[in-house]
């Protein structure tokens, strides 16, 4: 898979004296490692089939929604179309809602998720960002003259993941 971020994008915002060829890697590996935790990034165009845990009135996808194909509930046995006047779907939450009564215990649906590819640009530079500036050493003192205490790196990374999902992360 081509990289969605160009180096020429990255060296736009991001100053650094490493080669093409070793950020090439860097951008790569981070990429592979944000698919692998939330998934392929969405074009909004193609559809995608979520199977969600139900029993409540609302439901969480972990993206924005474009529009929603089908919803489909079940409690037991084989799954069960829900017609779309017995939803309401919340597009900027990610939500859609059951109007009247509460879901089955497990709810599939199949539908378009928001373009998210600007924002996993910006993402990935911020993580390739962390991933350049990253040290080994956790703090570090000198006679009391200088400090440094490095930032919790993963608890960073999970951050900049949530600011692409709703759920998942």
């Amino acid at each position: 898979m081509a990289s969605l971020l160009t180096l020429a994008e990255f060296r736009a915002v991001v100053t650094t004296g490493i080669d093409d060829t070793a950020l090439a890697v860097i951008v790569e590996r981070e990429e592979a490692i944000m698919t692998s935790r939330i998934g392929a990034p969405n074009d909004g165009v193609a559809s995608v089939t979520k199977v969600v845990r139900g029993g409540a009135t609302n439901l969480y996808l972990p993206h924005r929604i474009v529009s929603v194909t089908s919803v489909e509930d079940r409690d037991t046995g084989a799954y069960s179309p829900v017609a779309s006047n017995l939803y309401e779907v919340w597009e900027d939450g990610g939500r859609i809602e059951r109007l009247y009564v509460r879901w089955g215990a497990r709810v599939r649906v199949v539908y378009v998720p928001a373009d998210d590819r600007p924002n996993r640009k910006a993402a990935t530079i911020e993580l390739v960002r962390g991933a350049i500036e990253r040290t080994a050493m956790v703090r570090e003192s000198v006679a009391q003259e200088y400090s440094y205490e490095a930032p919790d790196w993963e608890r960073e990374r999970t951050r900049i993941y949530r600011t692409l999902v709703f759920t998942g992360v």
